[in-house]
């Protein structure tokens, strides 16, 4: 078997014209959806790059292997993808953007361009001091027109002489890319910023106010990255600079797939395409990513092969379930301590009824000062702040997520049975409290193992990226550099 993996950074699964958007032009990705399982309930495990990135490749929760935030990647002490395919005999190369720590060990075949963490994202060590993200107003500004050849670009070229370079391999063999976009800055090519440009002339409902579902700990991370600086004009550049950054995707991801059929490869080779979280874009009145709405948590994920008949999948699966499925692929025993599922039965038959019915999200990084937590069943979500009121939202009936039930409608039994299932369902994964204690108690060493104070700068250089710790079902331990 033969496993292509591309992995985008910031795409939302309703980014897509496919998906339902008013805005994206992506006939690769809608061309790829209709010869592909298409997972239309799938979420990441964190919304935030470091934490997702080493979910997906660990196939354990950001709880177990503690990679907290971005300023703790992974770095390949637990198994992963490929030292644990490598170790059974399948090569995996890696070319672009992975986010792991920069002095990892990660069992590559063969890597470029791996676009490595190399410097602590320092807010994480902030998180409950109320104070504005320092430079988050720039992300506002950094939006324009694209003059030279991007990161994702050279990328691309590497993946497609790959791909000619190895046609005629008869080997089993994994190569996944990572590539930045739509992840801002938002510079793209001024043919693709006039069309958009004139594409969007409005806004739509949810990003201005009024914002029904913000909650303490949410109007937190909305002032963490100062959102009332982004007026309606900014907002209309940022949405312009959003869909042309998702446009050049779908252009880059056409080469590929392209490419796969000029090499006689299309047939041959399993295509998966995901992305680490979604992008907020201002709905709700928030930005980034850092939230358990479906703009920031929900993510594409699409499998083609020709032994996969195309369909529709309803059921909630998460990043952590690749790393099982790809063994399942590769007919190589699955590591033991993996918290996801293989999405095979799914892939093949459309369901598995011996998977847990839900998806499971946590969130313990920067503007959020308490754990968060999110579990998606049936047509519910159940969001679980620590030392807070959780919320619930009924999606089928409230896909935009303005009505929580909890502060709507009180503790009547309807919604307190509803509460008791999804707490229920999130007790099978873990303590929250626990969880959100070993994370701040990490967090504060690692501040002062980085000699912080409340006057840190962004602008300081770093010697020093923290490494996570890594947490068995029956033992904790903590590691530090």
């Amino acid at each position: 078997m033969k496993i292509l993996t591309i992995i985008s950074d910031e795409h939302s699964y309703q980014a897509m014209h496919f998906s339902g958007s008013r805005y994206a032009v992506t006939p690769n990705f809608d061309k790829l959806a209709s010869r592909s399982v298409v997972f239309d309930n799938a979420y990441t495990p964190c919304p935030v790059c470091a934490p997702a990135r080493a979910s997906w490749f660990t196939g354990q929760y950001v709880n177990r292997i503690g990679t907290w935030d971005n300023s703790t990647p992974f770095d390949g002490t637990v198994p992963c993808i490929s030292s644990w395919l490598a170790g059974h005999g399948v090569p995996v190369c890696y070319f672009g953007k992975t986010h792991f720590h920069y002095q990892g060990s990660y069992g590559f075949t063969e890597s470029d361009m791996l676009g490595f963490l190399e410097s602590p994202d320092l807010g994480c060590y902030y998180r409950d001091s109320g104070k504005g993200r320092i430079g988050a107003e720039k992300r506002f500004e950094k939006i324009g027109i694209k003059e030279k050849e991007s990161f994702d670009d050279r990328v691309v070229e590497k993946v497609l002489s790959w791909l000619d370079e190895n046609k005629d391999r008869k080997d089993d063999w994994v190569l996944n890319v990572g590539l930045l976009k739509p992840h801002f800055p938002f510079y793209v090519k001024k043919e693709n910023w006039d069309y958009f440009e004139k594409l969007i002339t409005s806004l739509p409902e949810g990003v201005l106010p009024p914002y029904t579902s913000l909650n303490e700990p949410l109007e937190f991370l909305r002032r963490y990255f100062k959102a009332d600086l982004a007026t309606e004009e900014i907002i209309r550049k940022v949405f312009i600079g959003y869909f042309a950054s998702i446009k050049e995707l779908d252009d880059q991801i056409g080469q590929i797939l392209q490419k796969l059929e000029d090499c006689g490869l299309r047939d041959d080779v399993v295509v998966i395409y995901t992305s680490d979280h979604g992008e907020q874009l201002g709905y709700h009145g928030l930005w980034w990513k850092c939230t358990m709405f479906e703009q920031s948590a929900r993510i594409p994920l699409m499998i083609s092969h020709e032994s996969f008949v195309p369909k529709i999948v309803h059921a909630p699966v998460s990043l952590v379930d690749l790393f099982p499925t790809l063994c399942d692929l590769m007919g190589v025993p699955v590591y033991e301590k993996v918290d996801g599922h293989s999405l095979l039965e799914l892939l093949v038959h459309g369901v598995d009824f011996k998977r847990p019915d839900f998806a499971f999200s946590e969130y313990h990084a920067h503007g959020m000062p308490e754990g968060m937590f999110m579990i998606r069943w049936k047509n519910y979500k159940y969001v679980y702040f620590t030392n807070y009121e959780p919320q619930l939202f009924n999606l089928a009936e409230d896909p935009a997520e303005n009505h929580d039930l909890v502060k709507e409608k009180g503790h009547v039994p309807q919604v307190d049975q509803l509460l008791e299932e999804g707490h229920s369902r999130l007790l099978s994964v873990c303590d929250p409290y626990n969880v959100s204690d070993r994370a701040k108690d990490f967090q504060a060493r690692m501040k002062r193992r980085l000699g912080l104070d409340d006057d840190y700068t962004l602008e300081r250089s770093w010697g020093f990226v923290p490494r996570p710790e890594y947490c068995g079902k029956d033992e904790i331990w903590k590691k530090e550099n």
